[in-house]
Order: structure tokens, then C-alpha cells, then sequence
């Protein structure tokens, strides 16, 4: 998705404070979680972790997801709810949690701040990217089907809505 945002002339940062009022010292380690940021880039590598321990000259700034997780900041919100939720529930969570570390593998600033039960056929999901509450709507409805809505708005906030009442 930001490929194509930037190959249209966009700024992949846009309207996210957490990417640029930081700037981070090349190499970073995250003391919360422990993404490297490395050549303009986060990534999860225990190697290269090690390596960088090894050699000792590292700045030790959070990362911008564990920010945002600290700040309750998310950039995507993921509503499901419908009797199929009730009766599905640890099928649906799992599935959730399962397409977060697909994620972060591509991209550990893509992370899951918190799960809330609103009801007994209800879940809020805020998401550190809009780019991940996009792919959770996503695997949800290839999953398991049902109805599924996306409303973006210009700031790259995303309001992600799968339900299914069967």
C-alpha cells in the first residue's frame, strides 16, 4: 500500500506524528520490544540484535508502535460484531492475532494496541496502522465471510466494520 502511495506522489508518513518527530540515530534498538532500526528501516532480527549489542554504540529510543501503544494512539479501528462472533470467538481472536505477526513480519510497526470486548457480540480492535486494520477486515471476511466496510479518511485513518450474524 505504500508503494502505491508514494508512486502517486504521497507521503507514506502523512499525518502521523509518530514517524516524523522522532528522528532515530542508525542503529536503534526498541528497549520495549526490540525492533532495530536500521538503514531507514524497522525490522525484527535477533542476529543482527546480537551484532549490534556486540559492537555496543546504539541509541535506545522507543519505536514508534510502542509509542503509539503507550499513548492509546491508533491509526485504525476494526469493529466486529453478530451472533457468529459469540459462538466463533477464539476462532475469530486467533485468526486476528495470527494476521498481526504476518504482519509485523513484514513490518513490526504494524501492531495490535488492544482488543476490547464492547459486548457479548462485540469487539473493538485499534490497530497501530491503518495498514493492518485493512488486513484484518480482510482475513476476516476471506475467512469467514460476512459483511465487511471500509470508511478511510484524508488523514489515513481507517474505521474497518465485519460482521456476521449466522
Amino acid at each position: 500500500m505504500d508503494k502505491i502511495y508514494k508512486r502517486r506522489g504521497g507521503n507514506s508518513t502523512l499525518n502521523d506524528p509518530y514517524l516524523s518527530k522522532i528522528d532515530y540515530k542508525d542503529p536503534n534498538i526498541c528497549p520495549k520490544c526490540g525492533a532495530v532500526y536500521r538503514n531507514k528501516r524497522w525490522e525484527f532480527d535477533e542476529n543482527l540484535i546480537h551484532d549490534i549489542k556486540l559492537k555496543g554504540d546504539y541509541d535506545k529510543k522507543k519505536c514508534p508502535a510502542c509509542r503509539k501503544i503507550e499513548d492509546n494512539y491508533p491509526m485504525g479501528l476494526v469493529f466486529i460484531s453478530g451472533r457468529f462472533v459469540t459462538k466463533h470467538k477464539n476462532t475469530i481472536l486467533n485468526t486476528i492475532k495470527s494476521e498481526e505477526k504476518r504482519a509485523m513480519e513484514k513490518n513490526p510497526l504494524e501492531r495490535i494496541i488492544v482488543i476490547e470486548k464492547e459486548d457479548k457480540d462485540k469487539y473493538l480492535i485499534k490497530t497501530t496502522t491503518d495498514t493492518l486494520a485493512h488486513r484484518i477486515g480482510h482475513i476476516l471476511h476471506k475467512s469467514f465471510k460476512g459483511k465487511l466496510d471500509y470508511k478511510f479518511s484524508d488523514n489515513r485513518f481507517l474505521r474497518t466494520s465485519w460482521s456476521r450474524d449466522d
